[in-house]
Parts: structure tokens; C-alpha cells; sequence
């Protein structure tokens, strides 16, 4: 479902027809509720699902087992050994989020009409501003990067197997 869709239902359900929250503009925290359901409904869903399937095949490994069979509590299993390891799949999913949070601000923006980044990209787009469309792609591909690099170096972090040296 694209998140311009899931906003616009929202704002029928929760701001027109009950009158529970605001339609659009910035101010107190009601005003943000509805934008960041937006940017993260479906993402995190998707994380939750991975994260878990990633957890099961984790709890289903041999050290694992070897860990269980020693007498360790469930509780230093899951968190001490499984849960590190179990990581990496989700950090990469939600490292890519991030960046795509940036480029789904454009629709949040244009839907809650909120100043920012996104309103200024679609502005840009409306008006023909190449140089300021550029500028932005641009921006949004150096977040795009950053988050990655920052995913591959808390890999390091969370595995000691993945070092650089």
C-alpha cells in the first residue's frame, strides 16, 4: 500500500470523520501522530517479520543447542547469544528504512502540509527547478550512503567475526 494512500485514510478516519486528530500543519504531539503512522506502518511490520524469522533461525543453531544443553537460562540464550547474532539481517532492512525515510517524507510533507525537505522537493519538481531537484537527489543519495556505511560499521560492532582491518 503506497503511504500517500495510508495517510489520506487516516486523515477520513482519525481527523474527518472522528475529529481525534489534526488534519495537517506542526505543533503539539497530536499533530505528529498521524505522519509517523505513515512513514512507519509498513516498514515496521516488515522489520518486526524479519527480526523474528531471523531470531528463529538463530534459536535453531548449534551453539545454540550446545548453550541449552550446558543449563544457560533462557534468558542469557536469547539475549547474551542469539539476539547479537540475529541482528544483522534487520540492522541491514533498517538502515535502508532510514534512508527511505528521507525520500518518504516527500509524500508526508505533501499530504500533512508540513515545510521541509520534501515539500521543497516537490516544489522543485512542480516548478522545473532542475538545479534544486539535483541538489536534492543528491542529498538524498548521500543519506543513502552514510546509512549504509553506518550499517557496515555496527556490523563490526555486533560480530566479531565481521572485523575490518
Amino acid at each position: 500500500v503506497p503511504p500517500f494512500w495510508i495517510a489520506i485514510v487516516l486523515v477520513l478516519i482519525f481527523s474527518v470523520q472522528l475529529e481525534w486528530l489534526p488534519t495537517s500543519r506542526r505543533g503539539d504531539w497530536p499533530h505528529y501522530v498521524l505522519p509517523v503512522a505513515t512513514l512507519g506502518w509498513l516498514p515496521a511490520a516488515g522489520l518486526l517479520r524479519l527480526t523474528r524469522s531471523s531470531m528463529l533461525e538463530v534459536l535453531d543453531s548449534e551453539y545454540v543447542k550446545l548453550a541449552k544443553a550446558k543449563g544457560v537460562s533462557s534468558l542469557n540464550i536469547v539475549w547474551k547469544h542469539a539476539f547479537r547474532n540475529a541482528l544483522i539481517a534487520p540492522l541491514t532492512f533498517a538502515m535502508i528504512l532510514l534512508a527511505g525515510f528521507m525520500t518518504g517524507t516527500v509524500v508526508v510533507e505533501t499530504v500533512f502540509a508540513w515545510p521541509g525537505i520534501g515539500r521543497l522537493a516537490v516544489n522543485a519538481a512542480l516548478n522545473t527547478d532542475f538545479p534544486l531537484v539535483t541538489g536534492l537527489a543528491l542529498v538524498f543519495g548521500v543519506v543513502f550512503l552514510i546509512a549504509s556505511l553506518f550499517a557496515d560499521i555496527l556490523y563490526g560492532i555486533l560480530d566479531p567475526r565481521i572485523r575490518y582491518e
